[in-house]
């Protein structure tokens, strides 16, 4: 599982980048098998406006996933970064359920 991790809009943070990997392999990591990489961008939306202009978008990526991608906007870019994972691991958990009621043999392999 290749994780990305990159900031636009505001300077990279070391604090924030163990952050999102700690909340990716909290998240995401019990989906490992199925991952090949995920993609993560923090930007400022709004830049020195203020607001709640924090956004993370969350991109899964997978043969079985597809391209999956979550975004959530929030004041703080840990709220935000935190939703957006919990958001992604629902979604790769359903699409991998939708996977296996297509095809029941996968039920074996998981």
């Amino acid at each position: 599982m290749k994780i990305a991790v990159r900031f636009l809009g505001l300077p990279p943070s070391d604090a924030v980048r163990q952050f999102v990997e700690r909340q990716v392999l909290f998240h995401l990591s019990r989906f490992a098998h199925e991952i090949e990489a995920i993609e993560i961008r923090v930007r400022d939306v709004n830049g020195p406006r203020g607001g709640d202009d924090m956004e993370c978008r969350v991109t899964v990526k997978g043969p079985r996933l597809g391209h999956n991608t979550i975004t959530d906007l929030d004041g703080d870019v840990y709220q935000a970064v935190g939703m957006a994972m919990s958001r992604a691991a629902r979604a790769v958990a359903r699409t991998l359920e939708r996977a296996r009621s297509l095809n029941p043999s996968l039920r074996l392999l998981s």
